[in-house]
This record gives structure tokens, C-alpha cells and sequence, in this order.
């Protein structure tokens, strides 16, 4: 083998050595928290929120997204994923939160990642309902 073409083997073996670690890298994006210091009021007979009025109803506010369970009880997330940063969205079919970017999901409960590429679950909210007014705090 001549040297030129040692060279040019070597220096391309090299750089395809290198593919599998930028791929790798590249969804390995992790840091995405959610709002700190959440502190806002939801006014449920506001058509604005009217997706709140029903059990399995979801928006997203504040960068957070709030989930009806029932008639007393709500779930609310941080309506980023930790992954890729993507807004996540509640399947209500399925009763999970979803990413529709990489498809990981998460429970609307606690957060927890329950499939998927995210590294970390979603940072959980208090809720609490007086009336028709709900509150949802760090």
C-alpha cells in the first residue's frame, strides 16, 4: 500500500469513527426544567380555560400544563419536555403526557418518564380549586 492512499484510509476511518459520538450527542440534550416560581390563577368559567371543565381536559398556561382529573383534582406540569425542549401534549385516551417530538411520555400524576428518550420527568405544581378560581404554585 502506498503511503497516500494509507493515509487517505486512515483520516477517513477516523472520521467515521467520529459520526456515532456527534449522533449520540445530538439527542442527548438534557437541562430542560420548567418555570420556577409559578405562581397563577385560572378562572374556569372563563371560555378561555373552558378545556378545564371536563375531566381529561388539558391546557397549557404559564408554560405549564394543567390537566382536569376529576371534578376537585388537577395535575399540573411543566409543559416542557426535558429532552429536546418540545411543548408536551395530554393524551387523555391514554392518560399520559406526550412529546410529540421524540414520543416520549410521562404521568400527568408525578411527572415520571414512562417511555423514551427524556432524561428526567417534568417538574409537578400544587393545584388548588376555591370555587371556580384554581391556583397553581411552585
Amino acid at each position: 500500500m502506498e503511503r497516500k492512499d494509507f493515509l487517505k484510509k486512515t483520516i477517513a476511518f477516523c472520521g467515521l469513527s467520529l459520526i456515532p459520538t456527534g449522533i449520540i450527542e445530538s439527542c442527548n440534550k438534557q437541562g430542560f426544567a420548567g418555570p420556577a416560581n409559578v405562581n397563577f390563577t385560572l378562572d374556569l368559567t372563563n371560555a378561555a380555560n373552558a378545556a378545564l371543565k371536563t375531566a381529561g381536559g388539558s391546557l397549557i398556561s404559564n408554560g405549564v400544563i394543567v390537566i382536569r382529573v376529576n371534578a376537585s383534582t388537577f395535575d399540573a406540569l411543566s409543559a416542557t419536555c426535558t429532552h429536546a425542549g418540545c411543548t408536551v401534549g395530554y393524551n387523555a385516551s391514554r392518560g399520559t403526557v406526550v412529546c410529540p417530538c421524540h414520543g416520549g411520555t410521562y404521568s400527568p400524576s408525578a411527572g415520571a418518564v414512562l417511555s423514551g428518550p427524556p432524561p428526567s420527568g417534568l417538574t409537578t405544581y400544587t393545584t388548588s380549586l376555591n370555587g371556580n378560581i384554581l391556583t397553581v404554585k411552585s
